[in-house]
């Protein structure tokens, strides 16, 4: 059975479950193959609270964290209503397959469809097809055009 619910982030247990999902997220190849700095897993949680856009749900599957979806409400100036973008989803690896993914996901739109917003968006890699594929399956399209996620560092 998966349980979603929002990650309380002044709870330890919490807030040591999303930086671990994270963790194995960006140490996985799909998000750069290394684990997270120490500095990053230190500030993570803190500046995700001082965060007001950000929001985080936590997927449990047979009482164990299994999950994390983090958010963050933003606005469509194209739609004149917020949208929520869905910045990072981590499902453990020995979770995947299992619905886990999807369970995030679908709470992620039903958190958006109650806050009123006219979408929710993503990046996905496109070498990540296993990503990709949920992503479809839970009813997303590449939008306008394929696009590209530029970034400069500071």
């Amino acid at each position: 059975m998966i349980r979603i619910f929002d990650a309380d982030l002044s709870d330890a247990a919490h807030a040591a479950a999303v930086v671990a999902c994270i963790d194995a997220y960006a140490a996985d190849p799909m998000g750069g193959g290394r684990p997270l700095a120490p500095e990053v897993r230190v500030n993570m949680v803190p500046g995700l609270r001082a965060t007001p856009a950000a929001s985080v749900l936590l997927a449990e599957c047979d009482g164990e964290i299994a999950g994390a979806a983090v958010c963050m409400m933003g606005f469509s100036t194209f739609a004149a209503r917020p949208r929520l973008n869905l910045h990072d989803l981590s499902v453990l690896p020995r979770f995947r397959g299992r619905g886990v993914g999807r369970a995030l996901v679908e709470a992620v739109a039903e958190r958006a469809r109650a806050a009123g917003c006219s979408a929710v968006s993503l990046e996905v890699r496109l070498d990540n097809e296993g990503a990709r594929q949920l992503y479809r399956s839970c009813g997303f399209g590449e939008g306008f055009a394929p696009m590209e996620f530029w970034l400069r560092s500071l």
